[in-house]
C-alpha cells in the first residue's frame, strides 16, 4: 500500500467516524423538531472533521465532507422514514444526490496526492492569516460551507417530510438539472484527470480539451445546475420560495468568490496562456471559442 492509499484509507475511516458521530447526535436529540435534529448533526460533524483536520495540520480533511454529508442526510432520511416504503420522487432525488455525491469524491480522491498535498486556497489562508488561521480554519474552511450546503439541501426537506408532490414538471425538470449537473461535471473531472497525467508537462499548459475548450468553468457551472436542480424538487413539494437562499447562496458564491479566487490564481502561475484563455473561452456557459491573435 503507497502513501496515497494509506491517507485514502485514512479519510475513510475518518468519515466513517464522522458519519457515525452524526447518527448518534441525531439520535439523542430525539425530542427535537427533525430540521433541529439535522442542524445539530451537521454542526457535530462539522466539529469532528474540524478536529481531525488540526490534528492532522491539513485542512484537505474536510473536502470530501461538501460531497458526502448529503448523501449522509439521504441515508438519515432513508432511516427516520422507513426508505423501503418510498415512491419514485423521493428516490429520484436520492439517486441525483447519491450520483453527484459519489462524483465528486471520485474526483477528490484520484485527484488528492496524500497528507504532503492541502489545497492551494487553504495555504494562501495559512500565509495570509498567520497565527489568527485556526479561526478562519474553522469559520470559513469548515463552518461556513457546512451552513451553505445545508441550506442547499434545505427544500428537501419538504420532498422526504413536510410536503406533498404539488407540481410533477416542475420536480422533473429540477432532477433533470441535477442529473444534468453533475453529468457535466464528470465529464469536466475526466478531462481534467487527463491532462494531470499528461507526459511533457509545461507550467504554462491549460485545459482546452473537451468541455474546457468551451468553458473555463464547467465544473461549477455543473455545481450551479445541481443546487438550483434541488431546489426545483423541493418546490415541488411546496417547500416555500425562501428556501431558496441555499441555491442563490451557491450561485453568488461560485460567481463572486470561487471563480474570481481560481482566475487569480491562474493568471499567477499561467499569466501569458491564461490570459489568451480567457480571451477566447467563456467563463461560466459552454459557448463555442472565440479566435484571438
Amino acid at each position: 500500500m503507497n502513501e496515497k492509499q494509506k491517507a485514502l484509507l485514512q479519510v475513510t475511516l475518518i468519515y466513517l467516524v464522522v458519519g457515525l458521530v452524526g447518527w448518534v447526535t441525531f439520535e439523542y436529540f430525539d425530542d427535537s423538531g427533525i430540521l433541529l435534529r439535522f442542524i445539530y448533526a451537521d454542526l457535530t460533524m462539522t466539529l469532528v472533521t474540524y478536529f481531525f483536520s488540526v490534528l492532522k495540520k491539513n485542512s484537505s480533511v474536510y473536502d470530501p465532507y461538501w460531497s458526502l454529508i448529503p448523501f449522509y442526510f439521504v441515508l438519515f432520511w432513508y432511516g427516520y422514514y422507513n426508505g423501503t416504503e418510498w415512491g419514485i420522487y423521493p428516490w429520484i432525488c436520492s439517486l441525483a444526490i447519491a450520483f453527484w455525491g459519489f462524483r465528486l469524491t471520485l474526483s477528490w480522491a484520484r485527484g488528492w496526492p496524500g497528507w504532503h498535498h492541502e489545497d492551494w486556497r487553504y495555504v494562501n489562508f495559512r500565509k495570509q492569516f498567520g497565527k489568527f488561521f485556526q479561526p478562519i480554519n474553522f469559520l470559513a474552511i469548515h463552518l461556513f460551507p457546512t451552513v451553505i450546503v445545508f441550506l442547499g439541501m434545505w427544500p428537501l426537506f419538504w420532498v422526504y417530510e413536510f410536503g406533498e408532490m404539488e407540481n410533477p414538471v416542475l420536480f422533473y425538470v429540477g432532477a433533470a438539472l441535477a442529473f444534468l449537473g453533475g453529468f457535466l461535471e464528470l465529464l469536466a473531472d475526466n478531462e481534467l484527470d487527463r491532462f494531470r497525467k499528461r507526459e511533457n508537462k509545461k507550467k504554462e499548459d491549460i485545459l482546452r480539451t473537451g468541455i474546457w475548450a468551451y468553458s473555463r468553468n464547467p465544473n461549477y457551472l455543473g455545481e450551479m445546475l445541481f443546487w438550483f436542480g434541488l431546489l426545483g424538487m423541493g418546490l415541488a413539494y411546496g417547500a416555500p420560495s425562501y428556501t431558496a437562499i441555499g441555491s442563490i447562496g451557491m450561485l453568488l458564491m461560485f460567481l463572486f468568490a470561487s471563480i474570481p479566487m481560481k482566475d487569480r490564481q491562474m493568471e499567477k502561475n499561467r499569466p501569458e496562456s491564461f490570459a489568451k484563455y480567457k480571451r477566447e473561452v467563456s467563463r461560466i456557459l459552454p459557448l463555442p471559442p472565440k479566435r484571438s491573435n
